[in-house]
């Protein structure tokens, strides 16, 4: 086979177009059916009230999926080199077996959850040192594992310089929901830089009270019929300018036709969903596309 030099172009650019195409379609999972603890700590209700009615899914291209998929595949390295000074890592109920880790409810991984089934999230992993810092009082108890990727910029030398409760409120906010559901007192938390494979390690006490505040700010959250006040009162405010909901919340851009932004769907125990015009549970495989009777929340 011989391939002249615009052969090779286009072939090198049809391999691009459906690489592509491939990432899209494997790694966009479109709307969350939970309001996930590593968005809690997000500044604006009014947007998380949103994001878990499903008010509009944003869609991200092949680069930014990659980017996100990126960080999933971290996190095993992380693991393997922990392991490899000697700790004991489980990062799902699979791991577990008789090692006195702390008792998991099933999954891939470690799982949280609260408000009837509609709030939580999945742990990176728990850990516990098996000849090292035996200094810490309770090094018998497992350490919550926070696994993140950042580039070289302010996010990556933030949390060097400032540490991950100033610099990432978000992450903060994340890993204290983790430990008080868990009962997890520690968390390593841990970002690499993707530019340079530079990382930081921090070992965080967590704020069990500060994490069921903000299972209390989810419950509020999640039981209501009717978005909470803006942020802002203006668009142009730093964090609504570009925000993805601002259509919506400034500009009366109509939400998705779904059942969960039906004003007649409420959240109910279990993680259902309950419709109040046909006054039963609404089947999970139609929640996405609603009913001739939708009407829109808010």
């Amino acid at each position: 086979m011989e391939l002249d030099a615009a052969a090779r172009l286009a072939l090198a650019e049809d391999i691009k177009t459906k690489i592509d195409a491939y990432c899209v379609k494997s790694y966009a999972d479109g709307h969350r059916s939970h309001l996930g603890a590593s968005l809690i700590g997000h500044e604006c209700p009014r947007y998380l009230w949103y994001v878990f009615r499903w008010a509009k899914a944003e869609k991200f291209d092949a680069r930014m999926l990659r980017l996100f998929n990126r960080g999933h595949r971290e996190e095993a390295r992380f693991i393997e080199w922990l392991r490899g000074i000697g700790w004991e890592v489980r990062n799902g109920p699979e791991d577990d077996m008789d090692v006195g880790l702390p008792p998991n409810n099933g999954g891939e991984q470690y799982r949280v959850s609260a408000v009837m089934g509609h709030f939580g999230g999945s742990l990176d992993g728990m850990a516990r040192p098996t000849e090292l810092l035996h200094a810490i009082e309770d090094d018998a108890d497992a350490f919550l594992l926070e696994f993140k990727t950042s580039g070289t910029g302010a996010g990556f030398t933030a949390s060097r310089e400032n540490g991950a409760r100033r610099a990432k409120p978000k992450h903060w906010a994340q890993m204290c929901v983790y430990g008080a559901l868990r009962k997890l007192k520690y968390a390593i938390y841990f970002i690499i830089n993707k530019n340079d494979d530079d990382f930081h390690c921090e070992v965080v006490e967590l704020d069990w009270n500060y994490g069921n505040e903000l299972v209390g700010k989810a419950h509020s959250i999640i039981m209501s019929q009717e978005p909470p006040a803006r942020l802002a009162q203006t668009p142009a405010f730093h964090v609504c300018k570009y925000c993805h909901f601002q259509g919506v919340c400034f500009r009366d851009e109509p939400m998705e036709r779904n059942c969960r932004t039906c004003v007649h769907a409420t959240p109910v125990e279990g993680a259902h969903w309950y419709c109040g015009k046909y006054f039963n549970t609404i089947p999970k495989d139609f929640l996405k596309t609603g009913c001739d009777v939708w009407e829109q929340i808010a």
